[in-house]
């Protein structure tokens, strides 16, 4: 359903992980037009994929990368403490070795054409990052996420911002945030996964009135 690439079994996967900052760069750099200073063209890899990062990944049946979301430890240098401080102006980022930072929550959805395996793919991601938090004592995961995404991680994780959205000339408002992370939290997940066609249609049934 997913794989985990931790610190310890990082050197038996490194062909995954060159294709996961290939696939990241696709995303993020080719579709979503980030600006991502020092890093190689057609590899997004920066100063937060670390030694300690943990990686999980969504493979094709083929292998391919499908989808991959990154974790920090916040007693480190993350992106919070790093970049964007100012943007938790409603309370101040979480640090502790129970909290760790979810980045690069990515899909490259061209490998994902049918809308119902799109959603499980996700699915799959945000089980991954569930399952190892649960595994590893991690008890909240904080993010820096567009509002959007903001909305539907609400559905699964109990979330409060840190911050007020905010806009930084483009089209998409920032949210700085904390979930936690606990056993509800898995059981909604894997209820929505099973669930997947019935909530793809539902959320698909007003575009399609729409259209028609």
């Amino acid at each position: 359903m997913f794989k985990i690439i931790t610190p310890e079994n990082r050197s038996e996967h490194r062909g995954l992980i060159d294709a996961m900052h290939e696939m990241r760069y696709r995303i993020v750099v080719g579709e979503w037009c980030w600006h991502i200073p020092g890093i190689e063209e057609g590899y997004d890899k920066d100063q937060f994929d670390t030694d300690a990062t943990v990686y999980v990944l969504v493979l094709s049946e083929a292998g391919e990368v499908m989808a991959s979301s990154r974790l920090n430890p916040t007693t480190r240098p993350h992106m919070l403490s790093e970049l964007f401080a100012d943007y938790c102006d409603l309370q101040p980022y979480p640090i502790g070795p129970d909290v760790w930072e979810c980045s690069r929550f990515v899909t490259d959805r061209s490998l994902m054409p049918d809308p119902v395996e799109d959603f499980r793919t996700r699915c799959r991601l945000g089980l991954g990052l569930t399952v190892w938090c649960l595994d590893h004592g991690v008890s909240r995961l904080s993010w820096l996420t567009h509002q959007k995404f903001y909305n539907l991680v609400q559905r699964v994780w109990t979330t409060e911002p840190l911050g007020l959205p905010r806009r930084e000339g483009d089209d998409w408002a920032w949210i700085p945030a904390v979930s936690q992370i606990d056993k509800a939290t898995l059981d909604r997940q894997l209820d929505r996964y099973r669930d997947a066609e019935t909530i793809v249609a539902d959320y698909l049934a007003p575009k399609l009135r729409a259209s028609a």
